[in-house]
């Protein structure tokens, strides 16, 4: 059997320089026999029945890991226009819901977590920590294996659901039991001061699936932007809006259900609560439909720095920050999910 790659997805062609770009995807497969003897019918016969068996495979590859997450959001959100709570009945607070799934929260995100790439981007997003850090919104420690603590001076937890933060606290002792470095727990919201901020403010905050949770998500990153130092960094990975409508109207019809269950909002529109905060925006990434993102800010004190720098001399400033935001991916639906793998 030979391999013939002759497709390669323009969603991949177009990715950023700093990520893989996947392999090209199985087109063609051909039978080469060893007989002399020509047997059109039959060899024409198998590479057909190849060819049918090689693309169900690759369907069902897709199908199997692409289902478990948006077939059952497609689903949802159609079934609770009907079934499901309104907006009106759902107030937009809704983090007391972490307290009552503390312990079962591990098993019911895991899988879909791995199944769309969240827990890839957990790895690479932790392990840029480094110094004194913060992680916001830690809920049951779901980053701890990550953290590369030879590079953390201290770290300290926050979230303000009590059992969430238990979990966290026990789950800490059984994995880095040899431990020496400072680490603190911490129950409170993230909106107010962190009573253990260092005097220089942190090097590096972390918040994972944060901003849905919270009622005033752009009060919260203005407080990490006060909490960190001046040329510190915050690392941000949430879900909300996609790059698609059809997805954005399953994710609407859905929130109400999900968010009474969940505790969280995943709807909300993640580039304007950056946007509104003030924040100096680094980097925007987004995968999975674009309901995935990847950002990176820094306080806005060193932009401001910047802009009258450039004033003083005359020049045009640096009052706009450099967004590197992903394009849409208008390729399919399966290239959005698959993108987000890469």
């Amino acid at each position: 059997l030979t391999l013939n790659p002759r497709h390669t997805s323009a969603a991949h062609r177009r990715t950023s320089s700093d990520e893989a770009t996947p392999q090209a995807s199985l087109t063609s497969l051909t039978f080469i026999t060893a007989s002399t003897t020509p047997q059109r019918s039959s060899t024409a016969f198998i590479r057909t029945k190849l060819w049918s068996q090689g693309s169900s495979l690759v369907i069902l590859g897709t199908v199997s890991f692409g289902i478990p997450f948006y077939g059952v959001l497609l689903y949802s959100g159609l079934s609770q226009q009907s079934s499901g709570p309104s907006t009106r009945t759902v107030p937009q607070d809704v983090s007391d819901r972490y307290d009552k799934n503390a312990r079962d929260f591990d098993s019911e995100v895991g899988t879909a977590e791995f199944l769309i790439g969240l827990t890839r981007r957990r790895k690479q997003l932790v392990k840029r920590a480094e110094g004194d850090v913060l992680e916001v919104s830690v809920g049951t420690g779901r980053n701890f294996e990550y953290y590369n603590t030879h590079r953390c001076k201290s770290l300290t937890f926050v979230d303000q659901s009590s059992p969430m933060v238990e979990v966290a606290r026990q789950k800490w002792k059984e994995s880095h039991p040899a431990s020496k470095m400072p680490v603190n727990f911490i129950t409170q919201s993230a909106i107010e001061p962190i009573s253990s901020r260092p005097p220089d403010g942190y090097d590096t905050i972390i918040q994972t699936m944060g901003l849905c949770s919270t009622p005033e998500p752009e009060k919260l990153l203005r407080n990490l932007g006060q909490m960190a130092k001046d040329d510190g960094q915050i690392l941000l990975l949430e879900h909300g809006k996609s790059h698609y409508n059809w997805l954005n109207n399953a994710l609407d019809n859905a929130a109400p259900a999900h968010a009474d269950r969940y505790g969280c909002w995943w709807n909300k529109d993640i580039g304007a609560i950056v946007e509104k905060s003030g924040l100096e925006v680094i980097t925007i990434k987004r995968y999975n439909f674009g309901t995935t993102w990847w950002v990176e800010l820094k306080p806005p004190r060193k932009l401001q720095d910047k802009s009258i720098e450039g004033n003083e001399k005359g020049g045009p400033g640096a009052e706009v920050a450099q967004v590197n935001e992903e394009p849409p991916h208008k390729e399919g639906w399966w290239s959005g999910w698959i993108h987000g793998w890469h």
